[in-house]
């Protein structure tokens, strides 16, 4: 039984040591056929080739410790064996004499022989082919890099009519005005942000002072400006200039109370006048009429004291005449009726001139030719004839 078991196992021993066996010589062989027909370019590595197909036994050996008072039948091979396959060689086991089999291991050693470096066959010579050039890429075109979106402007609009001067400051002098909602682009500010800098008026910057804007836009892109105008040094005082003396205005003796003007249907030039102390009319004056156009001046009779003349300058509502105006005009009673009272009166017709063409300048004087009033001026038009009625008092 125990020679069946150590059979069995040489055989097993045997297989897997054929297999490895083989399968290096077929990879040895593949491996040959390579470099047969590779030429090269270096030293090759060294390889292993198996050595003829055995297997070497080792020395059997006796572990008394296990097996006391055993010995061997026979004495073993002073080298290890080498098995061959199918030689059919005896493996020396030990077996104790008259004792029961026991368990033995044999030990295989499988080693290998390197293989002798082949000598390397030198292909025929040819000639190395240039290679082509291949061209050089440029360095890279650069990546564009993002264009930054550009801030709004910033801008000023006026809130009222604003003054806007050379520099930051009212001491500078005014270079315009603005009026109400004008939109300016501001271009810089001053140190303390109360006055802009904007573009650009009468084709140059100016001045604005912030309380008279509303400022719209990014105001921290506004810079400050540093060449600020200088100060303007303010003019020496000039000495006032002398106050003429004012021309005393002549008190007259006469002022023009009231004056009015109507329709005379006639081409001259009339005037009837009221000279009095605000009560009852004064005699012994006159009128000095002049005509301008002509050069020529004329000196009317005396203001009576009796009583006063009446004219009728607005008839009755009831459409009839007035028999005596003497009578009815101091106290009307007829409704519509209206009438003025002069105490002087002239017209150019009694001066037998040709018409009424003007201007004319009239004066109130005394008996000796002295002007009691001040000059006042008529321009008469002969397409539509007025005459008038002036009110002097005293």
């Amino acid at each position: 039984m125990k020679q069946t078991r150590a059979a069995l196992a040489l055989i097993a021993a045997l297989l897997v040591l054929a297999v490895g066996v083989w399968g290096c010589s077929a990879t040895q062989l593949l491996a040959g056929q390579l470099a047969a027909t590779v030429t090269p370019t270096r030293t090759p590595r060294p390889t292993w080739t198996p050595a003829p197909p055995a297997a070497v036994v080792a020395t059997p050996t006796l572990d008394t410790t296990r097996f006391p008072g055993v010995a061997l039948p026979t004495a073993p091979p002073p080298t290890p064996v080498i098995l061959i396959p199918g030689a059919g060689q005896t493996i020396f086991l030990p077996q104790p004499a008259g004792a029961p089999p026991v368990q033995t291991v044999v030990v295989i050693i499988v080693t290998a022989t390197p293989v002798p470096t082949p000598t390397p066959t030198l292909a025929p010579f040819m000639t190395p082919v240039r290679p082509t050039a291949t061209p050089t890429p440029g360095p890279p075109t650069p990546t564009p890099l993002p264009t930054a979106t550009p801030l709004p402007p910033v801008y000023v609009v006026t809130k009222e009519q604003a003054n806007v001067r050379q520099g930051p400051g009212v001491v500078y002098p005014v270079v315009t005005q603005l009026d109400a909602g004008t939109q300016v682009t501001v271009v810089g500010r001053n140190q303390a942000g109360d006055w802009w800098k904007i573009c650009c008026v009468n084709g140059a910057d100016v001045w604005i002072s912030d309380a008279l804007v509303r400022v719209e836009g990014p105001l921290w892109t506004v810079a400050e400006v540093v060449n600020i105008p200088p100060t303007p040094v303010p003019p020496p005082p000039t000495a006032p200039s002398p106050t003429p003396t004012p021309t005393p205005t002549p008190v007259w003796t006469f002022r023009v109370e009231s004056m009015e003007e109507f329709p005379l249907g006639m081409d001259l030039f009339r005037i009837d006048a009221v000279i009095y102390n605000g009560a009852v009319p004064l005699w012994g004056y006159r009128l000095r009429i002049r005509n301008v156009a002509l050069g020529q001046e004329w000196i009317s009779g005396e203001s009576q004291s009796a009583g006063w003349d009446w004219t009728i300058v607005q008839w009755p509502d009831d459409g009839l005449v007035v028999a005596n105006a003497g009578v009815e005009c101091p106290n009307p009673v007829r409704k519509g009726l209206r009438c003025v009272r002069t105490n002087l009166k002239w017209d150019s017709y009694k001066a037998n001139l040709p018409g009424g063409t003007g201007p004319w300048e009239v004066t109130v004087i005394d008996r000796a030719g002295n002007p009691l009033s001040a000059t006042l001026q008529f321009h008469t038009n002969p397409g539509n004839p007025e005459w008038y009625y002036v009110v002097f008092r005293r």
